[in-house]
């Protein structure tokens, strides 16, 4: 078990589609992280199921990260795990100058991140294959705005990108991306 203070915890974030639930699945069977869905429409909203609300209100209205980070890892040390990947809703936008106050508590926060048509085709290919069946209405509602924001220059270096020419990249690719990019 690593030191519980180092322990990684990595927020997803980015548009419907770009595969933040999957590689946060991934994440947790690779490296043996703690996953906690906290997109859990339409059950409720996941900080509150999770009951990280007020950690998380103080994380998000002063930049009082290191709350929000021990009570995750007190999290992850009580299930056994090596770190916590949470992942989040699309419409979620955390501010740069939020992204650095989290970063200063040890979370990493990556962007998955693709051209528009490409988180559009893998939401509405996950929406058939699903049965839900969620329209590109839907998605041109719930992410164009976190879309546009994400695409700034300010979240370049937090962006990961999650398709190839053929589609989503490989799992393989993905864990590996995320390992070296803690390692930094």
């Amino acid at each position: 078990m690593p030191d519980a203070k180092r322990m990684p915890i990595i927020f997803l974030l980015g548009p419907s589609g770009s595969g933040k639930t999957t590689l946060g699945s991934w994440l947790a069977e690779d490296l043996g992280m703690l996953h906690l869905e906290i997109d859990r429409w339409p059950d409720g909203d996941g900080i509150d199921l999770e009951g990280l609300r007020s950690a998380w209100d103080a994380f998000l209205r002063n930049g009082q990260a290191v709350p929000l980070a021990g009570l995750i890892r007190t999290r992850a040390v009580g299930a056994s795990r090596q770190g916590a990947v949470l992942t989040f809703p699309s419409l979620l936008v955390l501010n740069p100058a939020v992204i650095r106050a989290a970063e200063q508590a040890g979370i990493r926060s990556f962007v998955l991140y693709g051209t528009r048509a490409q988180c559009l085709t893998a939401f509405l290919e996950r929406e058939r294959a699903t049965g839900r069946r969620l329209n590109e209405e839907h998605w041109m509602k719930n992410n164009t705005g976190s879309y546009i924001e994400y695409s700034r220059e300010e979240f370049t270096s937090h962006r990961l990108d999650a398709f190839t020419e053929g589609g989503h990249r490989t799992r393989a690719d993905l864990v590996e991306e995320v390992e070296k990019r803690l390692a930094s």
